[in-house]
């Protein structure tokens, strides 16, 4: 077929193929679209890929590359799974389901021994996240659990995590093996915590959100008087991730270079000085904030660490700013479930300045500025544009 040339990278040229849904479900001849991309260049490029069935893994290799998927169809003619393979100019694109996943098919092993598919009644996905991590709503007659498959192995420490529930934090507790009802699939890239809730925080709006936003506040504060849990949490002050920003930023929008350079100026004198420093989460957001009712637990602390305090509330409030679109103007930090979330945080805390909250609260949306591309948005370069001119906005 004819090769889609993109300026992107003239070493993979068909990358903009996955990024046109209209073109890839001309390919595949039926209706598709992808999200979750993670590109790297010259080499390869990996993506969830949407159609009416659900969700699975599409990767594009270059013809260097391309022997990368071998063992791969291997393994779909041994399990006789489909694998839609394509031979482009420049590499070959390949897609399949979640279990014939490349960097997954191992760890998903206690699955098929147990004879459970994924997805399937007994295991249905909740998140995907291909050639890294599967999350899936595991029902059985005795309990109902989250279960979560990592490529790389446990991604949460039931240590550290039970330390903070012990401190007051409201958390939930990877299960012990030896409590899980039998039949459950498990291996050392397996985890499971208990079903809580009814949903998460960005799910819940209006004035339903105050109370859970407001005690989501009050658990951050309390998150973050615990003390180090390991040494691994230790201060890492942000100005290389600038640098590190503006570099990845650059390569997809390099006619803005020099904006990018102010702001990462203008943001490394802001948080020079980081104030109160804390044991943070790391990636704070709503949907980090499971919810029942007015309860709460937090979760997905991957990236917890110690740092400045008004880092997670900055966070919070960049997610809350995107979701809203055009309505954040008046004022960021009074965004309906940022001002709940700080009024629960400030009655047992020092919630920070302004000025830093807003700072951090630049410094996430900057770190958010490739999501409409890594999504697959169309008209994703403007996309970027608008938010780099929310970051700007914000900082002056």
């Amino acid at each position: 077929m004819r090769s889609v040339r993109t300026p992107l990278d003239p070493g993979l040229r068909s990358l903009d193929l996955l990024l046109d849904p209209d073109e890839l479900s001309a390919l595949f001849n039926r209706p598709v679209r992808t999200s979750h991309l993670r590109w790297k260049r010259g080499t390869s490029a990996v993506a969830r890929l949407h159609d009416d069935d659900g969700v699975r893994w599409i990767a594009l290799y270059s013809t260097e590359t391309s022997v990368k998927l071998e063992k791969t169809g291997r393994r779909a003619l041994d399990w006789n799974l489909p694998l839609e393979r394509f031979t482009l100019d420049d590499g070959v694109l390949a897609s399949g389901p979640i279990p014939l996943d490349p960097r997954l098919h191992g760890a998903l092993r206690p699955f098929r021994r147990q004879a459970i598919a994924v997805p399937s009644p007994r295991a249905r996905v909740l998140k995907y996240n291909p050639l890294r991590r599967v999350v899936v709503d595991m029902m059985s007659d005795r309990a109902r659990l989250v279960g979560r498959v990592s490529a790389a192995g446990h991604s949460m420490s039931r240590t550290m995590l039970s330390h903070l529930a012990e401190g007051g934090v409201p958390v939930l507790v990877p299960l012990d093996p030896a409590l899980l009802p039998p039949g459950t699939p498990w291996g050392k890239h397996v985890e499971y915590l208990p079903w809580y809730g009814t949903g998460d925080l960005s799910t819940v709006s209006g004035p339903e959100a105050e109370s859970p936003a407001h005690s989501a506040g009050a658990a951050l504060a309390v998150l973050h008087r615990q003390l180090p849990v390991h040494r691994s949490q230790a201060w890492r002050a942000p100005a290389g991730r600038l640098r590190s920003l503006v570099r990845e930023n650059a390569e997809l929008m390099p006619e803005n270079l020099d904006r990018l350079e102010r702001v990462r100026s203008r943001l490394e004198g802001l948080l020079r000085r980081p104030g109160r420093a804390a044991v943070i989460h790391g990636d704070f957001s709503a949907d980090q904030v499971l919810v029942n009712g007015a309860e709460v637990r937090l979760i997905d602390f991957e990236r917890c660490t110690y740092g400045a305090a008004a880092s997670d509330l900055g966070s919070f409030a960049a997610v809350e700013a995107l979701e809203a679109g055009d309505s954040w103007r008046n004022t960021v930090l009074e965004l309906p479930r940022t001002a709940a979330l700080l009024s629960g945080y400030g009655a047992d805390a020092d919630a920070g300045s302004e000025s830093e909250i807003l700072a951090w609260t630049a410094f996430f949306l900057l770190n958010r500025l490739r999501e409409p591309f890594r999504s697959c948005r169309p008209g994703w370069r403007q996309h970027m544009e608008d938010r780099l001119g929310m970051i700007e906005e914000v900082l002056w």
